[in-house]
This record gives C-alpha cells, sequence and structure tokens, in this order.
C-alpha cells in the first residue's frame, strides 16, 4: 500500500474515563502528554493505519476525552457506555470504515510494528478476524505461544462488527465484546499471531501491561519516561530489556488488594 488513501485500516482506542480502579487513568499526563496520546502518537506510526479514532462514550464523564482529542488533532466519536459494539460499528458507519483495528485505551505500549504484523496476518490469509493471542482468550490460547496481556491488537472487518446485533447474549455475559466473533470459528474465519520467532521475547504470558490500577499506571510512566525522552517510537524489545534489566518494576504488575 503506498500513501494515505490507499491504507484501509482506521484505529478505534477504545476509552472511558469513568474507570472504577483508576478514574480518568487515559488522560493522566506522563511527560506532559495525557497516557492516550502516547499510545495514539504510537499507532500512526503504523504502515496500515489511516485514521486514528478515540472512541468513548456520550456519557458527560467522558467529555474531558473528547477535549483532549480535540486538542490534540485526533479523530473522536462518540457512542454508547456499555454497548461497546454498538459503539464501535456506528463509528465504522460513520467513518465508513473498512476495517478496524480495535486496540485498549489502557495499553498505551502497543506498537505499531506489532500491529503491522497482525494486520498482515488478517490480509494473507482473507480473515475476518485477526489478533495477537493471550490469556485473554482463555481455552482458545491452549497451547498457543502467548503474548503479554496489554499488548493486544485486534483487526477485523467492519461488515463483522455490525453482526454484534445478532449475539445479544454477549452484551450482558461479561464476556469481551468481540468474543462473539472468536468464539465462533464455523462462522467466522479467525487466526492469531503467536509470540514466537521475531516475537519471542514477548513470550511471557504471566506479564499484563494493562493499566488497570495506580501501580499499573506507575509502571508505564516508568517506561515511557526511561524511553521516551531518546526515541519517541520506542520498540516493544526495549519494553521488555527494561524490565529484565530492572526486576523491581515486577512489583508494579498486577491488581493492588
Amino acid at each position: 500500500m503506498n500513501g494515505k488513501k490507499d491504507k484501509m485500516y482506521d484505529a478505534f482506542i477504545i476509552a472511558r474515563l469513568n474507570s472504577s480502579r483508576l478514574v480518568r487513568k487515559n488522560v493522566l499526563p506522563i511527560l506532559e502528554l495525557p497516557m492516550i496520546i502516547h499510545l495514539a502518537n504510537r499507532v500512526k506510526n503504523s504502515k496500515k493505519v489511516n485514521r486514528v479514532i478515540i472512541t468513548t462514550s456520550k456519557e458527560s464523564t467522558d467529555d474531558e476525552l473528547e477535549e483532549v482529542a480535540k486538542e490534540y488533532g485526533i479523530d473522536c466519536y462518540r457512542g454508547p457506555l456499555n454497548n461497546l459494539m454498538q459503539r464501535i460499528s456506528d463509528a465504522a458507519e460513520y467513518f465508513e470504515s473498512q476495517n478496524i483495528i480495535e486496540i485498549l485505551g489502557d495499553n498505551p505500549l502497543v506498537h505499531s510494528s506489532l500491529i503491522d504484523d497482525v494486520v498482515n496476518l488478517f490480509e494473507n490469509g482473507n480473515y475476518d478476524y485477526a489478533a495477537n493471542i493471550s490469556n485473554d482468550y482463555g481455552d482458545l490460547a491452549n497451547g498457543m505461544k502467548l503474548f503479554s496481556i496489554g499488548l493486544r491488537v485486534q483487526v477485523y472487518k467492519a461488515k463483522v462488527a455490525l453482526d454484534h446485533v445478532k449475539y445479544p447474549e454477549y452484551l450482558t455475559n461479561g464476556k469481551h465484546p468481540s468474543a462473539y466473533i472468536f468464539e465462533n470459528p464455523e462462522i467466522y474465519k479467525t487466526a492469531y499471531l503467536e509470540a514466537h520467532g521475531k516475537w519471542e521475547f514477548t513470550n511471557q504470558p504471566e506479564l499484563n501491561f494493562s493499566v488497570n490500577y495506580p501501580k499499573n499506571f506507575e509502571l508505564n510512566k516508568k517506561i515511557i519516561e526511561t524511553n521516551y525522552p531518546n526515541d519517541k517510537d520506542f520498540s516493544l524489545e526495549k519494553v521488555f530489556e527494561q524490565i529484565k534489566s530492572e526486576p523491581e518494576l515486577l512489583r508494579l504488575f498486577g491488581a493492588e488488594w
């Protein structure tokens, strides 16, 4: 693909500010930038991404997210708070997206090279859905080489996102909103990128980089503060090298009790 017009993928960063465990986590500052802007900038470096769209709710609690998006020149779409797939599919219709790259706003270390590899997998097999595999997928991940949690990239066709209305039970059963896709492989053609080859270093499924609690934010803050000043697009290799060289960071993973 050459040129922005040929890029058929819009990256939707899913975020909200009323998280009970760490309120406003997506806009907490790291080196004077909101955390979600660090993520958006990393996503923009993908060779496959056309637009980056912060996809949040219509609730007044998320007004600040829209303001941040405007301040930094990023598209924003607002939809239902609890029906995430409705929000995503509505955004896809509004922006006339062909294919969706879904990234969670509390995964600020996702890197463009990982996005590109998942998209390449998606394209090469003409799949309906592709993702890098982790423990997020439960039994589906059995026997696979797993990425750490908090680095997930999901790619799926916009027309598949519209199918969520056929599976209303997934709105209330506590599963990931896109689970109706990967839990029905007889209907949807799915594929998974494993943590081997060039991604072998990420095969540490016990680690979870997601920002759910204050100490998780501190972890990501330390990683960004260490690497960003010298390399604004620092690689995941640098992240894992830092974890290995600073084992004291391990205490910042996981839940707070």
